[in-house]
């Protein structure tokens, strides 16, 4: 029976030795192999070796130019943070106006309301004069004692609610009777 062997490559040394060779010769060997090595494709590298990656080195100035664009650099450094200072202090001025507005605004449209509110309750009240209810006020006062006498919530006899349900209809009767 005729079986597959397999030859593990990768537990073999990575290095291979000329034992006895010139010095030359495995120079040449070492530069065969070498150029034989499968490169990983472009895809995989990080680095494309045909693209420069790196910028030129720029050029030191002597120390007298330097020193003068260094004070002009500071003179332009000064004149830019103040010109962001002044840009958003207006930024914030200009906030402040619009939330100023709104709460102007806001103020005006609060006291238009009391105010409607006012003339409202006038008109209420100037109606309410004029219009007489049809139960006398002295019936209504002793309502509202007696209203005020209740306790919310207590359990009333029976013959508490009939005198209740007699006091009332007998109020009814009277607003008839005036009405006719």
């Amino acid at each position: 029976m005729a079986g597959v062997r397999i030859l593990d490559l990768t537990a073999q040394p990575e290095t291979c030795v000329f034992i006895g060779s010139p010095v030359e010769e495995i120079t040449y060997a070492e530069a065969f192999w070498h150029s034989v090595r499968l490169q990983p494709t472009m895809e995989s590298r990080l680095v494309s070796s045909d693209i420069k990656q790196r910028l030129g080195i720029k050029k030191k100035p002597s120390s007298v130019n330097s020193s003068q664009q260094s004070t002009e650099n500071a003179k332009g450094n000064n004149q830019l943070k103040d010109f962001f200072v002044r840009a958003r202090t207006l930024e914030q001025i200009t906030e402040y106006r619009r939330l100023k507005r709104l709460a102007d605004a806001r103020v005006q449209d609060r006291n238009l309301l009391h105010k409607r509110r006012d003339e409202r309750m006038k008109k209420e009240e100037i109606s309410r004069d004029r219009f007489p209810s049809s139960t006398p006020r002295h019936i209504l006062v002793k309502e509202r004692e007696q209203e005020k006498k209740r306790d919310i919530g207590r359990a009333y006899s029976i013959e508490e609610m009939i005198r209740d349900i007699d006091d009332f209809e007998k109020m009814k009767e009277l607003e008839t009777q005036k009405a006719k």
